[in-house]
């Protein structure tokens, strides 16, 4: 969305209002009209398209501004509008009930035409960066869960046992440890020497060769959950490392 295509809701009671703001806003903005709080509901309810900002007068019959605010920031769907109060009311107390009914603004009227037009162009510039934030932060999630869907693994400490897709296989205590290791750190290179310190840390006595013994037997018991072997990849001179399913060939 640009800042051109952006919607702006005017909800006031009184046309002369309506009119004045309408001129301030188009053609930079899109503009539609509730002449009451019960309008205000019913536009929101049926419209294509919600709208980026609300302009909202405070003296209204029936349902006053604060109310309008109020149930729309207690609503799910609506409440991520961005809400400018506008009106004759001009005492800091009014201002201060406005912006903890959840508004983002208090413009008193007379209104200065720029400094409504800059105030409404600052806060749907806000609301469309913390939508795209949203739908980037959207996107990486759905990424996370891919990947966690393409490896997921689970441990189960107390028996050894490692689990992929509904299979399990169970492990030695010190082939857990190791598997533990490098799956927790993928594409990380470790040394045999490190695999010792960090994975047997108690075994002063065991060689480097053990720790080959160990990833040819993880290897073994990986296959038969479906998996390559591959998954535990050697890397010459320098030791092993975990490479992720979707990442073997």
């Amino acid at each position: 969305m640009t800042e051109q295509s952006a919607q702006i809701l005017i909800v006031d009671d009184e046309r002369t209002n309506i009119n004045a703001l309408g001129a301030i806003l188009f053609p930079k903005y899109q503009v539609s009209v509730a002449l009451s709080g019960q309008q205000t509901y019913r536009y929101l309810d049926t419209c294509q398209q919600l709208p980026d900002l609300i302009l909202l007068d405070v003296m209204m019959p029936e349902v006053d501004g604060y109310q309008v605010c109020q149930q729309l920031k207690s609503t799910e769907q609506y409440q991520h509008i961005p809400i400018i109060f506008i009106s004759a009311l001009s005492d800091p107390l009014d201002k201060v009930k406005g912006l903890e009914q959840g508004a983002v603004d208090f413009i008193s009227k007379p209104f200065n035409n720029q400094e409504v037009l800059a105030r409404v162009s600052l806060h749907v510039g806000i609301a469309q960066k913390q939508k795209e934030l949203i739908e980037d932060n959207t996107a990486l999630l759905e990424l996370h869960q891919t990947k966690q869907n393409s490896d997921e693994f689970s441990f189960n400490e107390a028996a050894f046992k490692i689990s992929y897709l509904g299979k399990s296989v169970e492990l030695t205590h010190l082939e857990f440890n190791l598997f533990n290791l490098l799956y927790n750190q993928p594409e990380r290179i470790y040394s045999r020497s490190q695999i010792l310190d960090q994975a047997y840390p108690d075994m002063r006595d065991i060689s480097d060769r053990t720790v080959d013994a160990h990833v040819k037997n993880i290897r073994q018991k990986l296959k038969s959950l479906g998996l390559s072997g591959s998954l535990l990849e050697s890397v010459y001179g320098a030791g092993y490392r975990y490479v992720a399913p979707e990442s073997v060939t």
